[in-house]
């Protein structure tokens, strides 16, 4: 599954997420710990619950090379 980081806007393999955070009920992933950090620092511009999510929080998509047909 992949994950879209709501700091820098890439997408991660939801495994490959260097850390994450929960923040009004969501979970957050974030492709490094820079990304992580900014986010702790100002959480409610990235992830306002009264805001559309600019990330994909909790919400991942299947990683389309993982099935095996």
């Amino acid at each position: 599954m992949t994950v879209e980081d709501p700091v820098c806007r890439n997408m991660i393999a939801l495994e490959d997420a260097a850390a994450s955070e929960e923040y009004a009920g969501w979970t957050y992933f974030f492709c490094c710990n820079r990304c992580h950090r900014v986010f702790k620092s100002n959480p409610r511009h990235y992830g306002d619950p009264g805001l559309p999510p600019r990330g994909s929080p909790v919400i991942a998509t299947p990683d389309p090379s993982s099935h095996k047909t």
